[in-house]
């Protein structure tokens, strides 16, 4: 549908060269949101947009409300709100993804997306289990920073100072690091040596680490009471 049939019926060349149109109307980022999204057969969240779209997806998509190149958004089963694209729509789209090659990596991409969103709701545990999986793919692809906040929300369910959640503040760091945010990656860091020290220091029955005077306690816990002092007193 994107290079047109001239066996085509008149009202289907038009109505290719009136999407065609509109789509060279959008900017570059529009026409990069547009070619994604088309990989969803049925509707998507923003979540689902910015997994295979990248951060910042989301105030693209209602961009393409107003373009009226996507589907006002409607409740899904979840109580989620659900956007769409027309089918005729996400024909061109698709036929753009094949073009330019993106169509295996996105389609990639919406599959993570579906089986990390059902983890999610099902089983927490394996949500983590499968980001931690998913974080070497999205190393070799070139893709790590963009999964931060993913990865976040699959921790954040998890128990502090446990091995996942551990494994877990070792990407995020490496994340924020690679981003260039070296405060939220040294938080990290931080974070998984307070919680290994602590769990050393229960096991040989040796305390190997001294609170602060303020500031948060092991794994962003309150802080602990001074040596020889009770908490609350």
């Amino acid at each position: 549908m994107t290079g047109g049939d001239r066996l085509a019926p008149d009202r289907q060349r038009s109505l290719a060269a009136t999407v065609a149109w509109s789509y060279q109307l959008l900017t570059e980022d529009e026409r990069r949101v547009f070619r994604a999204v088309s990989v969803f057969p049925a509707g998507f969240t923003l979540e689902g947009a910015e997994a295979v779209a990248g951060p910042g997806a989301g105030p693209v998509v209602l961009r393409l409300v107003d373009c009226s190149l996507l589907v006002p958004p409607r409740a899904g089963p979840d109580g989620r709100p659900r956007y769409a694209m027309l089918e005729t729509l996400r024909a061109y789209g698709a036929g753009l993804l094949a073009e330019t090659g993106e169509q295996d990596q996105a389609a990639e991409d919406a599959t993570m997306r579906q089986a990390l969103a059902w983890a999610m709701e099902q089983d927490t545990s394996a949500a983590l289990r499968l980001a931690l999986a998913l974080a070497w793919w999205w190393l070799l692809r070139g893709r790590l920073t963009r999964e931060y906040r993913l990865l976040g929300q699959a921790a954040s369910h998890s128990e502090a100072g446990s091995d996942g959640w551990c494994a877990a503040q070792i990407w995020l760091g490496m994340m924020a690091q690679f981003s260039g945010d070296l405060a939220a990656a040294l938080g990290h860091f931080t974070a998984v040596r307070d919680a290994v020290v602590v769990l050393g220091s229960a096991r040989t029955g040796r305390p190997r680490w001294r609170p602060r005077s303020s500031g948060p306690g092991p794994c962003g816990g309150p802080p602990a009471a001074a040596p020889g002092k009770r908490a609350g007193r």
